[in-house]
């Protein structure tokens, strides 16, 4: 039986008490035990207070997956902060906004994302203090400062918001989902007793750490004494070596990330043979490949977002092939209609969560805090229908809902819609998603031009591809006379 931690603290105490010498983050610059990874919190704590951090402060990252990410998380819990990790994809306008919506006391930033940040912030962020992460790897204080942390963690630490991830974008903006500590350990807890997590077990971190699967995989192998194998960005041979190399357990994937794996391991007699957990969503192609070459990896579907600490249902994909999993208790998934009334089995409605790991709501930059609806149950905006054995079947987004899930990366319709509106060009735009082999879904556009312009798809998408990140940029775009077809 996993132990129940309230917090983020208490987790990395038992650990470094309990799994004192066992590794807990592998990187390239070697293996950091669960004791050197709590005692790196307490001095980044140390650190972080010495510059004025204080609870409910934000500190905003942007760095890719390396040790220091878990540290500044576990600092941030010490002192009651939050941190707010922005996806490192995003261009330098998307970035500001986000940053100016969370307002930072701190800045982090990894070294080689310096002129993306200073993009977005040309003279630096306003009253911000700014910190450069170099290139040395390991549990070490981002911040400097004098070591002048509180003797021992905040003791109303569970209930305080720990983590924000931007994300459900509304009016072409991205809002901060804030999580609690106790919700990110009510996660790592049932995944770890779904998937038997325990101290053997090891963890493929290619997923980003500004992820909610990123971060909740990590902590959900942490929570089991388990380790992270954090890799600095995705390479489909560098992965297979790495599973082998540090005989990995888990793996869990963006399409068409898996399928890529599957070759590079073919093409170098990667044997995979440690692999007994992996999780995403894949088409039925690369599913029998993976059968075919590693016979003793189960591969497990799932359903979860940011708002609910990542994943709340999961299931055996072989059990029931096309379904999303079933609801891991104590967290339970219902089927509603708009009125919030729960549907009977089979009948489609919107997707709704209630339980420990549902987020503490969205950000509020006008009062600073979170600010949730008094309803329990958390509407997802996607819809599905619960079978009568409890699997969940996803089949769309509601109308309130308009999302594009591509490659792993969330894309809001309105948010391209409205910069392609700002190009002089165009009269009208309507973004949609459509099914792809490839990347599950791919943006695609129709624009109808004002009167006596023109302007090209080509110069259109790299229009859209200067102001938002690159994977929002639609995939093919047609010209058609207004009033636009939004059934197109």
């Amino acid at each position: 039986m996993l132990p129940a931690f309230s917090t983020l603290i208490d987790l990395l105490a038992h650990n470094a008490e309990a799994h004192t010498d066992r590794a807990a983050v592998v990187v390239a610059g070697g293996t950091h035990t669960h004791a050197m990874l709590y005692e790196a919190v307490q001095r980044q704590a140390a650190a972080l207070a010495g510059m004025g951090v204080k609870p409910g402060d934000r500190l905003v990252l942007l760095a890719g997956n390396r040790t220091e990410v878990l540290v500044l998380l576990g600092a941030a819990a010490w002192l009651g902060a939050i941190l707010v990790p922005l996806n490192l994809r995003l261009s330098p306008a998307e970035m500001a906004q986000q940053a100016r919506d969370a307002a930072p006391a701190v800045a982090v930033i990894e070294a080689q994302c310096e002129t993306l940040w200073q993009a977005a912030w040309p003279a630096g962020m306003p009253g911000v203090s700014t910190v450069v992460l170099g290139a040395a790897a390991g549990p070490t204080p981002a911040c400097p400062g004098p070591p002048c942390a509180p003797a021992v963690p905040r003791q109303d630490a569970p209930g305080l918001g720990v983590v924000m991830l931007y994300t459900a974008a509304v009016e072409g903006h991205a809002r901060g989902a804030v999580l609690a500590q106790s919700q990110l350990t009510a996660s790592a807890r049932q995944i770890g007793r779904v998937w038997s997590l325990g101290v053997d077990d090891r963890w493929l971190g290619v997923l980003p750490l500004f992820h909610a699967a990123g971060i909740g995989l990590s902590l959900a192998l942490l929570a089991a004494g388990g380790a992270c194998v954090l890799l600095p960005r995705f390479d489909p041979a560098a992965a297979v070596a790495s599973i082998d190399d540090h005989h990995i357990t888990v793996c869990a994937t963006f399409a068409p990330m898996l399928g890529a794996m599957l070759d590079a391991a073919e093409a170098s007699g990667a044997s995979l043979a440690s692999l007994r957990v992996c999780m995403g969503l894949e088409p039925a192609s690369v599913l029998e490949r993976l059968a075919l070459l590693c016979p003793g990896a189960h591969f497990w579907s799932a359903y979860g977002q940011a708002e609910v600490s990542s994943m709340v249902c999961l299931g055996l994909q072989r059990e029931r092939p096309g379904a999303a999993g079933r609801a891991v208790a104590p967290s339970q998934v219902r089927v509603q209609d708009a009125a919030g009334q729960p549907l009977a089995v089979d009948v489609q409605g919107e997707i709704a969560v209630c339980g420990p790991t549902v987020f503490m709501g969205y950000w509020d930059a006008a009062t600073q805090s979170p600010f949730k609806p008094a309803d329990p149950w958390h509407r997802t905006g996607d819809l599905g229908r619960i079978d009568e054995d409890g699997w969940l079947w996803f089949i769309g987004r509601a109308a309130h809902k308009q999302l594009i899930k591509t490659g792993g990366e969330n894309v809001y319709p309105a948010e391209v819609e409205q910069v392609l509106l700002e190009h002089p060009a165009v009269a009208e735009a309507f973004v949609f998603g459509q099914q792809d082999e490839r990347w599950g879904e791919a943006v695609h556009a129709v624009c109808a031009l004002k009167a006596g312009v023109s302007v090209s798809e080509v110069e259109l998408i790299a229009f859209v591809e200067q102001r938002l990140a690159r994977y929002k940029r639609p995939q093919s775009l047609r010209f058609m006379a207004a009033p636009l077809d939004r059934g197109a």
